[in-house]
């Protein structure tokens, strides 16, 4: 059994226009809602033991701010990776096969239509929506990485900031 924490990345800007949408940096309110989830998750107890965080500025902004905002958070490994920079369902799930089986809990601090695409490829349901800098939990009922497939999960949890504020 292993457990997949999606975590959307938090509101960003789009006030520059100059910018790469790669270096779009967060909001007030993206780094408020941070704070809103790390608080919720620690709240819950549900502290990864791994992240994996896209390379975009935004992604890495979010991981700085919840780390900042959490002793707990600030003590697990994170892992950058531009393969996380991806708004394809098969780029993440293809990543997701390729990871060491050693890891059973991971969290991935990611992009849309990626993640809510394949959040809704591993759980046997639909979740309409997933805004920005939204927690989904799925428990996913197989031994190995390489295993992931379609209707493997259980939705356990999911957490907007909205909900929060």
């Amino acid at each position: 059994m292993k457990t997949l924490y999606l975590l959307r990345h938090a509101k960003s800007s789009w006030d520059d226009d100059q910018l790469d949408d790669k270096d779009r940096p967060l909001t007030k309110r993206g780094k408020r809602d941070c704070e809103l989830v790390i608080q919720e998750l620690e709240r819950l107890n549900r502290i990864p033991r791994l992240i994996h965080c896209s390379t975009a500025r935004r992604a890495q902004e979010t991981l700085k701010k919840l780390k900042q905002s959490s002793a707990l958070i600030d003590q697990t490994p994170a892992t950058d990776s531009d393969a996380l920079y991806t708004f394809e369902k098969k780029e993440l799930l293809d990543y997701l096969k390729d990871l060491p089986n050693d890891a059973d809990q991971l969290m991935i601090i990611g992009h849309n239509p990626a993640l809510l695409d394949l959040a809704n490829y591993l759980y046997d349901g639909n979740i309409s929506t997933m805004g920005t800098c939204t927690f989904t939990e799925l428990a996913l009922n197989v031994e190995y990485w390489d295993q992931l497939r379609g209707d493997c999960a259980k939705l356990v949890e999911v957490i907007r900031p909205k909900q929060l504020r």
